[in-house]
């Protein structure tokens, strides 16, 4: 909603004021796993995030309580340790009864309050954080899932302290309990398209258990995403002496070859390829990205329905199938070409195009108001172009949504980055320039007073779209502060003939005329914005002044 301008310095665009938000990123990675790395991935205690408001429909969310429960506990192990004997016994007893629980529970949404109860009950076992690792990792959800592997990695440290009361459970039960901890996290990060953090915590788990063939496997998908040839041959050739008929042997190959732009090499790799159980998910879902990516939209639909058939939540309405417009043009006039999403508790995707999906979560970002909903949406519309990103760099659809998102959060600096990039990829890739990315571009670099950059973009968003109020209301702004009067006078009246109904754009051009001493018109265009924005008490006094100043003997346009 225009709620009116800011306060205002003459020549300078005048915008209603936004509440900042941050919008997530990923640390970048880091190139090798040194000793030290290593030993970090070991005792690491992931830094807590924070929680989720959903509106699936009843059951399908768990309890707001408990998704505070399991953030704040991950810091909890402490003054649990710190208990009588006795009181973490009957902890532990109720721990038990709730993990039973959950491991049995049909609906997703109890099956989540169970695992984060019973890790609010016992919060120093590394089992319990898996627990609820790979209930909300089933539900799609990202942020709690890193939070429940924090947990479990600060729990794995633990068991390695003298005294610790789970370490009398011996050494077997310390080296599963990393050795999960440390795969669940790999695939966590494979998932994100994170390919050296997924390769760093598998070899992690090869330094726990060095005959792990999951490791091994693990690695070899890490190293073929990051086009290591070398590793890649060396690594394929040890699975095949495990295992001739195994599907990682094609995976692998296939995720090699499309790293290094062999797409069509990739496919034929994954035309045979039958994946596992266990993994069925995430194989059917990197070879239905793979046909996405070619255009062979029949067998990605046909990837994607089995990847979702192999999803925990097959079969429960919490998991629901969308069809939906992709990012990317449809090209020569046409639109963007449908494809199918499968999403959990009506906003986590699980597997279908994530193109779509990012799309999908932008327009619920643009639609939403401000607040925890719109919170939410742009972290899951930034969280789906990074991972698009990392799987295609320099994908500018996806440069582009990023940006919005960023530019309409606050985060001016990272919004200007990713535009940018955009403009330059769209360039690069032949389509033409996005009238919005010149729009929002321009706007940030009128904001920094950078006038020989604003200026060709705005002109360019305003050419691209002639119907772009907020484009032409900027133009005016940035020719006025260039000391083109007559040029902003001219966009600032097509900003408002666009949309009458918008405060902003009536005062700047007020602004204008009344730093050109036509008080008359500054009184209409200000009286405009006040009756558009009654709570502005920017407006209200300027008004007010330019309503005394006509009262001044002399002025122009005095009243009688």
């Amino acid at each position: 909603m225009d709620k009116g301008p800011l306060p205002h310095r003459p020549g300078r665009s005048v915008r209603p004021r936004a509440m900042p938000r941050r919008a997530a990123m990923a640390a970048a990675p880091p190139a090798a796993l040194s000793a030290a790395r290593l030993a970090f991935l070991l005792l690491a205690l992931a830094a807590a995030c924070g929680g989720c408001a959903g509106t699936a429909g009843r059951n399908c969310d768990a309890d707001p309580a408990l998704l505070r429960a399991i953030v704040s506990d991950s810091l909890a192990i402490d003054p649990f340790l710190a208990l009588a004997p006795a009181a973490q016994a009957a902890r532990r007893g109720e721990a038990a009864d709730l993990a039973r629980g959950a491991a049995q529970a049909r609906e997703p949404g109890e099956r989540i309050r169970l695992a984060a109860a019973a890790v609010a009950a016992a919060p120093d076992d590394p089992q319990l954080w898996l627990a609820a690792a790979d209930a909300w990792r089933a539900a799609g959800d990202q942020l709690q899932t890193a939070t429940a592997l924090g947990g479990a990695t600060a729990a794995v440290r633990r068991l390695n302290d003298a005294g610790a009361p789970l370490s009398a459970r011996g050494p077997a039960f310390r080296r599963e309990a990393a050795l999960a901890t440390a795969l669940t996290r790999a695939w966590h990060h494979y998932e994100r398209a994170e390919w050296t953090d997924a390769d760093d915590w598998a070899l992690a788990a090869m330094q726990v258990e060095p005959a792990s063939q999951g490791a091994l496997q693990l690695r070899g998908l890490a190293q073929g995403r990051l086009g290591q040839t070398p590793r890649v041959l060396e690594i394929t050739a040890e699975l095949q002496r495990l295992d001739i008929f195994t599907p990682y042997l094609r995976w692998v190959l296939a995720t090699h070859d499309e790293s290094l732009g062999r797409l069509r090499g990739a496919l034929n790799q994954c035309l045979n390829l039958r994946p596992q159980a266990a993994r069925a998910l995430e194989c059917y879902r990197d070879m239905g990205a793979l046909a996405e990516r070619l255009g062979e939209w029949a067998l990605a639909e046909d990837w994607y329905s089995q990847s979702a058939a192999a999803s925990p939540l097959a079969g429960d309405p919490c998991l629901e199938r969308l069809v939906l417009p992709r990012l990317e043009p449809g090209g020569k006039g046409r639109p963007a070409r449908e494809a199918p999403v499968w999403l959990a508790l009506g906003r986590n995707y699980i597997t279908g195009s994530l193109s779509a999906y990012a799309r999908y979560a932008l327009a619920r970002f643009e639609a939403a108001a401000d607040g925890a909903d719109r919170g939410l949406w742009g972290g899951l519309s930034v969280n789906a172009a990074g991972i698009m990103l990392r799987r295609e760099p320099g994908h500018p659809q996806a440069l582009r949504l990023r940006g919005l998102v960023f530019a309409s959060s606050g985060n001016a600096d990272l919004a200007r980055d990713d535009l940018r990039r955009a403009s330059i990829a769209l360039a690069e890739a032949g389509q033409p320039a996005d009238a919005r990315v010149e729009a929002e571009l321009g706007r940030l670099l009128l904001a920094r007073e950078d006038l020989s950059g604003a200026l060709p973009r705005l002109r360019s968003a305003v050419r691209l779209d002639p119907q772009a109020a907020s484009a032409w209301a900027d133009l005016g702004m940035a020719l006025a502060t260039a000391g083109d009067a007559e040029g902003a006078l001219a966009a600032l009246t097509r900003s408002v003939e666009l949309a009458p109904d918008r405060p902003t754009a009536w005062y700047n051009r007020g602004l204008l005329h009344m730093h050109a001493h036509r008080l008359e018109e500054a009184e209409g265009d200000l009286g405009r914005a006040a009756r558009l924005a009654p709570d502005n008490a920017d407006i209200a006094r300027l008004l007010q002044q330019v309503r005394l100043a006509r009262t001044r003997p002399g002025a122009g346009g005095t009243k009688p």
